[in-house]
């Protein structure tokens, strides 16, 4: 597999998962009685400072969230200390 081929491949993958997100959020603003012009109308309305506090906080702890689960993928990619070092033998 080359690497141009696992590059179209996930961006397939990323493609399919969108598709099913976007299917998924329509699914609720159905089952909520929503019109995607409600939720502009609500994104554009003025909050208050306590609710933009809120958001701000829920945002932030997103972002913690999403480092995370990042730094533990890396952790999870990364090779074994001592494996493949020059100079080293196993036992």
């Amino acid at each position: 597999m080359t690497f141009k081929n696992s590059q179209e491949q996930a961006l397939e993958a990323v493609k399919e998962e969108f598709s099913r997100l976007n299917a998924q959020f329509d699914g609720m603003l159905k089952e909520s009685g929503l019109s995607s012009g409600d939720l502009k109308a609500a994104l554009e309305k003025k909050h208050s400072p306590e609710l933009d506090k809120l958001l701000d906080q829920a945002k932030a702890e997103a972002v913690r969230a999403g480092q995370a689960r990042k730094a533990q993928a890396d952790a999870a990619q990364a090779p074994s200390a001592g494996l493949g070092r020059p100079g080293t033998v196993k036992i």
